[in-house]
């Protein structure tokens, strides 16, 4: 039985460096067998999950020994908090570890909205370049409006004032 269990993608380096001293087994598409990922769970201290396993109490209780979930991202919504709370079991979300790259992206998908590129790629990929379609808008000055101000949206702020943009935000928490 293994010392962990990995259930979805991840970096094959870090895998290695934790087969090095732990009994480990990987399956990417464990996420969507339950069954067979409470059979493995018996012995293992720690099981490393994504965003696609549901870590229920069903799947808790088959894992006596386990003693800290590692998520790979941010979110918890796949993850019963409290569940983990009862059964002792530590949630290690990877906090601040793709907020700059989620910021990128809601910047890029901004820009390219503004632009007006992306409903002309198929004459672009065509060899074609359809000027007034392209004309697009600026971001300086414009106000980008952020629902949340955590990690990824002051990243995000922090972007778009390098743009010249003002930005509001508003978080709930």
């Amino acid at each position: 039985m293994p010392d962990i269990v990995i259930t979805e993608f991840m970096d094959e380096g870090p895998v290695e460096e934790l087969k090095a001293g732990y009994d480990v087994h990987w399956d990417k598409t464990l996420c969507d067998k339950p069954e067979e990922l409470k059979a493995l769970l018996g012995d293992a201290v720690a099981l490393i999950v994504r965003n696609r396993t549901q870590v229920t109490d069903d799947i808790l209780s088959a894992g006596p020994k386990l003693r800290v979930l590692g998520r790979l991202g941010v979110g918890l919504d796949n993850v019963d908090v409290p569940a983990c709370e009862r059964f002792g079991v530590k949630v290690c979300p990877a906090t601040g570890s793709n907020n700059v790259s989620v910021a990128e992206y809601a910047i890029c998908a901004m820009m390219m909205r503004l632009r007006g590129s992306f409903y002309e790629k198929d004459d672009i990929l065509a060899g074609k370049w359809p000027r007034t379609g392209n004309v697009g808008l600026e971001a300086r000055g414009r106000t980008l409006g952020l629902l949340g101000f955590g990690m990824i949206g002051q990243s995000a702020a922090r972007m778009a004032r390098g743009l010249e943009m003002e930005v509001i935000a508003h978080d709930p928490h």
